[in-house]
């Protein structure tokens, strides 16, 4: 295996777990306040949608 082939390899797999990673802890769990609207709100990110 080649050494490119093993770092796109490596990036793909920390870039899936990064991911994995937000989804299941950031992503409609996180609260913030919306001063504008004076409500909170959950965070949502554009894949769940």
């Amino acid at each position: 295996m080649n050494a490119s082939l093993k770092w796109a390899l490596i990036f793909s797999a920390l870039a899936l777990i990064l991911l994995i990673t937000v989804d299941q802890f950031i992503c409609s769990k996180w609260v913030y306040h919306d001063y504008a609207a004076g409500i909170d709100r959950r965070l949502s990110c554009f894949w769940k949608k």
